[in-house]
């Protein structure tokens, strides 16, 4: 939708074809008795100073941001209210403090957050994994842990797993700009202005629309075939991920060179959601991060075995705390999500859900007596909505081998098909990096 907007603006013609009676997908809402509620769990890490404000500012979009200072409440191992803007070194001190940083391990810390701030030399960090890059300048128990937990909510899989170099792109940006914050409206704001911004540039949007497949001749893009028919086009433009738009041209136009490297592709984590509708407010902060109290590398060891997690990590927005729109007066709308197993089972789903929804009761002790009502999106939900089977968080996971230049690129060996999306051409975190593929790719169809 970004892409759309922002090539329409260009004055393109453009047509968007939308599955779904509604845009936005994972970063969609839908209503339930005066609540606005997300499907997914969206907090934005540079909100207004982001690529969702670039793009809105380029397409005269209607999107506006709201801050919060503290921007959340840590709990869990520790227990304090982070500061939106930690760039003041005394900022940085209170931070170690209250993570309960060992003294003797200050300096190391310190040089970690002052190279994580200062995002030199990002290709060169592209191939090494988070863990061993944190563990260069420290090995303090509650940095890791800090870390990981971070890392888990900026790219839905663990520090042993993530690029550090992407970890530090997204890190530096996010506490530079001090802009973390959530959109008015709710998520589906952001998509939901691109269309708006679409429509007075003259674009169109076809809802219920899905698209089966994307027309070829001789090499080049004639077309798209959809549930209403042919549409004949110059040029297409997809956002349904690698492997499915392989699928709706046909593999055979792409060849062995270009496909083989797609066979091998890893996955982010699912997340799991609890969206909760109470009768009185009973959570003050704007979001709640919590880390369990476990050793930084076993942390999401529950995703690995396909288990239960005893003391689950959770990132739980409370939207109404950032925007009183969202629900009716006095009451209170809360999503808590966490990561699951690639594979997991709705049984397994469910068993960790209710094991995010114990820690949240005992966290908070009067929250069961308020619920009005609760939702739950699993793997398969997301599924669902995005036709991807393994129902992950973002798509193709942060990973060293799959990062910076060894991420899909816009282009493909066809000639007018072109991909955007989180899956392409971009770094950041979740929907950021679907807005930052789009402004990369309209840049690049401008010249």
């Amino acid at each position: 939708m970004a892409l759309a907007a922002l090539m329409a603006k260009q004055g393109d013609a453009v047509t968007v074809f939308e599955r779904h009676p509604f845009v936005g997908g994972r970063c969609s809402a839908f209503k339930r008795d005066g609540f606005t509620v997300d499907f997914g769990v969206h907090m934005f890490s540079r909100g207004n100073s982001g690529p969702h404000g670039e793009v809105a500012r380029r397409v005269f979009a209607d999107l506006k941001w709201i801050t919060r200072d503290p921007s959340c409440r840590v709990m869990g191992k520790t227990d304090f209210n982070f500061p939106l803007n930690i760039n003041p070194l005394h900022r940085q001190i209170y931070l170690a403090r209250k993570l309960n940083v060992a003294p003797r391990n200050y300096w190391g810390v310190f040089r970690l957050f002052r190279t994580l701030m200062s995002a030199r030399e990002i290709a060169k960090h592209d191939p090494v994994l988070l863990k061993d890059f944190i563990s260069g300048f420290t090995n303090d128990p509650a940095v890791h842990l800090f870390v990981n937990c971070v890392c888990q909510l900026y790219f839905a899989i663990s520090y042993l797993e993530a690029s550090a170099g992407e970890f530090m792109w997204c890190f530096s940006r996010m506490f530079k700009n001090a802009a973390f914050g959530y959109p008015r409206g709710g998520c589906g704001r952001i998509p939901e202005s691109f269309r708006d911004a679409l429509v007075k540039s003259g674009g169109e949007v076809k809802l219920n629309q899905s698209v089966d497949r994307i027309v070829i001749d001789k090499n080049c893009v004639s077309g798209i075939i959809a549930q209403s028919g042919f549409f004949p086009a110059d040029m297409v433009v997809s956002n349904v991920g690698l492997e499915r738009t392989i699928a709706l041209a046909g593999a055979d136009w792409f060849g062995d060179k270009y496909l083989e490297p797609t066979k091998h592709l890893s996955y982010s984590n699912p997340y799991l959601t609890i969206k909760y509708a109470l009768d009185y407010p009973i959570i003050h902060y704007p979001v709640v991060f919590y880390m369990p109290a476990l050793p930084s590398q076993h942390v999401f060891d529950y995703v690995k075995k396909q288990k239960v997690p005893e003391d689950p990590y959770i990132f739980m927005p409370v939207p109404s705390n950032m925007d009183p729109s969202l629900a009716p007066p006095g009451k209170q709308l809360v999503i808590a999500g966490t990561a699951a197993p690639k594979g997991a089972s709705d049984e397994l789903c469910h068993s960790i859900l209710d094991s995010v929804h114990r820690k949240i009761c005992s966290l908070f002790p009067e929250f069961s007596k308020t619920i009005l009502w609760e939702m739950r999106t699993t793997r398969m939900d997301v599924g669902k909505l995005t036709l991807h089977p393994v129902g992950e968080a973002i798509g193709i996971a942060q990973t060293p081998s799959q990062v910076g230049n060894l991420r899909p690129h816009h282009l493909t060996p066809v000639e007018g098909l072109y991909l955007v999306g989180a899956d392409a051409g971009a770094r950041g975190i979740g929907t950021e990096m679907a807005s930052a593929s789009a402004l990369s790719l309209a840049d690049a169809l401008a010249k």
